[in-house]
């Protein structure tokens, strides 16, 4: 039962090593958005600048002022156990600063600086460019912030 449990662990660790798909030069994102970000230590940095595609499901505003975006990548390995088991095996994508934050602590890191990133719509296809990392408080990977967003189609 255990070497049983070991080989579906091990194999579901493999199907979401939770990779970069590309690693883009760093002046492909701009780098100047880390001071808008909302506690950024709880951000693992994974790889400095990479683009993601795939299409998106679903959108969420958050009270930090970020727009959380529910990704379904075209490529899986770009996901890590945790956004396979508890994040239906989508890539969570944030635009930092995308609507008033809700007060406290989040209204410092937005002051001044409203994120220009294009918001796509439930459905589109897009492209993600921006910082790939993993939330420590979740644990799950992310692209966050977000440099640029390109809707690619319906």
């Amino acid at each position: 039962m255990l070497a049983l449990l070991v080989a579906l662990f091990a194999g579901a660790w493999l199907r979401y090593p939770g990779t970069a798909p590309v690693k883009l030069p760093a002046g492909d994102c701009n780098a100047d958005l880390w001071q808008h970000v909302y506690l950024p230590a709880r951000l693992k940095v994974l790889e400095p600048c990479t683009a993601v595609d795939g299409r998106v499901v679903g959108m969420r505003r958050e009270s930090d002022g970020d727009l959380h975006i529910a990704l379904d990548p075209d490529r899986k390995s770009v996901l890590n156990l945790i956004n396979a088991t508890h994040n239906h095996r989508y890539l969570v994508v944030e635009i930092i600063c995308e609507h008033p934050t809700a007060g406290g602590d989040a209204t410092k890191a937005c002051e001044e600086f409203n994120s220009q990133v294009v918001i796509p719509k439930a459905g589109d296809r897009v492209r993600v460019t921006g910082v790939y990392v993993t939330d420590r408080d979740n644990g799950w990977n992310e692209i966050h912030p977000v440099s640029r967003l390109e809707v690619l189609g319906p």
